[in-house]
């Protein structure tokens, strides 16, 4: 199982990757308080999207499958809105 330190870092590198492709507005600040999900979010759904898919691809290379976009389609309320909030979900899913 991963860490809570790896799980956060995957999220932190694929925020990194899609920072580089937003406009200024729209970039994700590197902090566990930052809403990526939601009506605050800087982000559209598309943002949101490719954020879960570059997070579910990293984890993928460390051996860990999960479908974070499914799960989070499915549910009525988001499972989460911040990057803290995102990286104690995956590892409640990952158990």
């Amino acid at each position: 199982m991963l860490s809570k330190e790896e799980v956060k870092d995957t999220i932190y590198k694929c925020a990194k990757e899609l920072n580089r492709q937003l406009p200024e507005e729209s970039k994700l600040i590197l902090e566990e308080s930052t809403v990526i999900a939601g009506e605050n979010s800087p982000l559209d759904s598309l943002g949101l999207a490719t954020l879960i898919i570059c997070i579910e691809r990293h984890l993928t290379s460390l051996d860990v499958s999960i479908n974070i976009l499914d799960k989070f389609i499915e549910s009525n309320e988001p499972p989460f809105v911040t990057i803290e909030e995102m990286s104690l979900w995956l590892i409640e899913q990952l158990k």
